[in-house]
């Protein structure tokens, strides 16, 4: 029965609260505790109503919120994992292209050395066919200059024996002449 009696009065005071604070009046050193008890019971009921019908709306959106959470905390360690590898292998092939690099380097020192190399042989070999072709000239010049010289001379010569002849010769020397060409073609010595 006391069980009844308390179980009424928590259900009064949950419900009508008004009559919970006119007994608060009755007895004051009463009233207080009844008071508290009052507040107490509101208290237990609100928690128990808001864990019965919102609790389990409550666990299902921790739950779900769990869940997001680790979809998310394993995405963003996967893209890490994904990110470090990118970056490990970004830095390896930094490492490879700068070896490349000096590698072409060297390859295009090498062949600009061969390149002057050939370049400066070439002028070698260009200057002395210069110089061969230069002293070629110049002797052929030279001769060329030698056979103007004894043509003026020849032409000088001729013209000087012209002269000479055509003041100097006479009728019967021209008989002279053609009688010793007979007599050294009747001999047979051209001279």
């Amino acid at each position: 029965m006391k069980k009844w009696i308390t179980s009424a009065a928590i259900l009064a005071a949950a419900f009508f609260p008004r009559a919970a604070l006119a007994a608060e009046g009755a007895g004051a050193e009463h009233g207080s505790w009844l008071l508290l008890m009052f507040f107490t019971i509101n208290f237990a009921l609100f928690v128990f109503v808001l864990v019965y019908f919102a609790g389990p709306p409550l666990r299902k959106f921790f739950a779900d919120r769990a869940v997001t959470i680790r979809t998310a905390l394993s995405r963003l360690q996967s893209a890490l994992a994904e990110a470090e590898d990118l970056a490990n292998k970004a830095a390896a092939r930094m490492a490879a292209l700068s070896a490349e690099l000096k590698q072409v380097a060297d390859e295009l020192e090498q062949e600009t050395a061969f390149r002057v190399g050939k370049v400066k042989d070439l002028a070698k070999s260009t200057a002395e066919r210069i110089r061969r072709d230069a002293e070629t000239s110049h002797y052929a010049m030279a001769e060329a200059a030698k056979r103007r010289v004894r043509a003026q001379l020849a032409e000088s010569a001729a013209t000087v024996a012209r002269d000479l002849i055509s003041r100097n010769f006479q009728p019967n020397d021209q008989g002279r002449l053609i009688d010793g060409f007979m007599d050294k073609l009747g001999s047979g010595d051209p001279r």
